[in-house]
């Protein structure tokens, strides 16, 4: 065999993609943050996942960073294992098939859960998020982080490597006070405005606080708005499937396709930012 031969025969083919992937290069990692504690954060980022692997056609992941009492695993129906306990035995050796063993397929999307009990959340360490993120970009589309209220250390590598954050807030005053302030700590992080868009939750007819009087407030403004629907988000958390799948045709889910369209895909960052009020406020 010549030098040329050998050269080949040492070059290994293109392997295939462990899952099939719309995009080219590396995933996108999107991150759904709240000021609060109970503004939705759980059902949003389990509904934006539904979305853009339904509606878009990505190959999906959801990683559950609110370690002590995540609730991914209730948005679709997994089992206390596997989780992201699982992960850590392997962490440092971690490859893309033990990942994807590590994780909950449900309806297209690949869930990797919580670890099961609250005190296993100190073992995940900043260096093993690293890790974790940089495989499911390679495995996936898209990266839908659902972040903890806290910022912890985890908190705040997500918030850094994440490519776009979602905040939310509700239109009453303890989460206008805490999205206020968090939207402080993000700017004092460096965190460029850019990468974040405001969605206001929970929006229902009648509220005494107007629109622009939240983003006068917050000093930032709201570029989606999500109609309150109880009955439905708390079907869909009974039976383990989101809205977007168990009823398309609601407001609420067509919004959250919107939003998805908007964040998941590659595109210019000034372009996402650009407040949407005449297609996405209600009664406006």
């Amino acid at each position: 065999m010549d030098e040329a031969g050998e050269v080949e025969a040492l070059i290994e083919p293109d392997q295939e993609p462990l899952l099939p992937r719309q995009t080219q290069g590396r995933g996108r990692v999107l991150a759904v943050l709240a000021g609060k504690a109970g503004t939705g954060k759980s059902v949003v980022a389990a509904n934006l996942a539904a979305a853009a692997a339904r509606h878009l056609g990505l190959t999906t992941a959801v990683l559950d960073l609110a370690l002590q009492f995540g609730d991914q695993g209730l948005m679709f129906n997994a089992p206390p294992a596997p989780s992201l306990a699982d992960v850590l035995a392997n962490v440092d050796a971690l490859t893309p098939e033990f990942l994807l063993e590590c994780m909950y397929p449900s309806r297209g999307i690949w869930l990797l859960a919580a670890p099961p009990s609250p005190e296993l959340a100190d073992l995940v360490q900043v260096r093993h998020l690293d890790e974790i993120l940089d495989q499911l970009r390679d495995l996936f589309d898209l990266v839908v982080v659902d972040a903890s209220s806290q910022l912890s250390d985890v908190t705040l590598e997500a918030i850094d490597q994440a490519d776009a954050l979602l905040l939310l807030v509700t239109p009453y005053l303890a989460s206008v006070k805490d999205t206020k302030l968090l939207l402080k700590a993000l700017g004092d992080l460096g965190v460029p405005p850019r990468k974040i868009s405001v969605a206001l939750n929970r929006l229902e007819p009648g509220l005494r606080m107007p629109t622009e009087a939240l983003e006068a407030n917050i000093k930032y403004p709201i570029t989606f708005e999500l109609p309150h629907t109880p009955g439905a988000l708390v079907d869909s958390a009974t039976d383990g499937v989101p809205v977007v799948i168990s009823r398309p045709s609601l407001e609420f889910s067509q919004r959250m396709v919107a939003i998805a369209t908007a964040l998941a895909l590659p595109g210019d960052a000034e372009e996402r930012q650009a407040p949407r009020r005449g297609f996405l406020r209600l009664g406006r």
